[in-house]
């Protein structure tokens, strides 16, 4: 018994000893690696000062200096004769009634309802997902009178009296007298 305690004592010392060289070597690898990582950047550093020390200072030459105004380079303009003209250039302003603010959704109803289009389409609503406080609030919305008070007659009576879509996108308005012309016109076939 006791050749075998003393084997495994040693075996005990001889793996605690393999195991502190490991570490000892592992730590100055991981050192020597860094050394030589900071020695790689000294050296970069070292090449790139002496390739720009070299090659001169970074410095632009201006092609000329800015010289002051003349006076015939400015034109002379009365105030009056200034305003005159940008009256005269700037076409009137249509008069439009002003209204009230409406909401995003609200504004595209209204234009949905004032379309004239011939293929109509329901919007798909998933209705059914609603609650039926949210349907009656839907109703409410929607401004329709004569709503039921069950869910099922409530869904019914939502996409009987639904909002209707045009399946076209519908065309943008034509311009208006008093509308700025910000865009440009590209000539893609002369482009390259």
């Amino acid at each position: 018994m006791a050749g075998l305690s003393d084997s495994i004592t040693i075996g005990i010392l001889l793996l605690l000893i393999f195991g502190a060289v490991s570490f000892y070597l592992y730590s100055r690898m991981s050192q020597t690696e860094r050394r030589l990582g900071l020695l790689e950047n000294l050296l970069l550093t070292l090449k790139l000062s002496t390739e720009a020390s070299l090659m001169g200072p970074d410095s632009v030459e201006p092609i000329s200096s800015p010289a002051p105004l003349n006076p015939e380079d400015v034109d002379d303009c009365h105030e009056e004769d200034y305003a005159a003209m940008l009256k005269a250039s700037s076409p009137a302003a249509p008069s439009r009634p002003v209204t009230p603010a409406k909401s995003d959704e609200a504004a595209a109803e209204e234009l949905l309802r004032s379309m004239h289009l011939e293929k109509k389409t329901t919007v798909d609503v998933n209705y059914e997902s609603m609650s039926a406080k949210e349907l009656k609030a839907l109703v409410k919305e929607r401004n329709l009178a004569g709503a039921p008070e069950k869910k099922r007659e409530i869904i019914a009576f939502l996409k009987n009296n639904g909002v209707t879509v045009p399946e076209e996108a519908p065309q943008p308005l034509p311009a208006q007298p008093g509308d700025l012309d910000m865009g440009f016109s590209v000539d893609l076939e002369n482009w390259i």
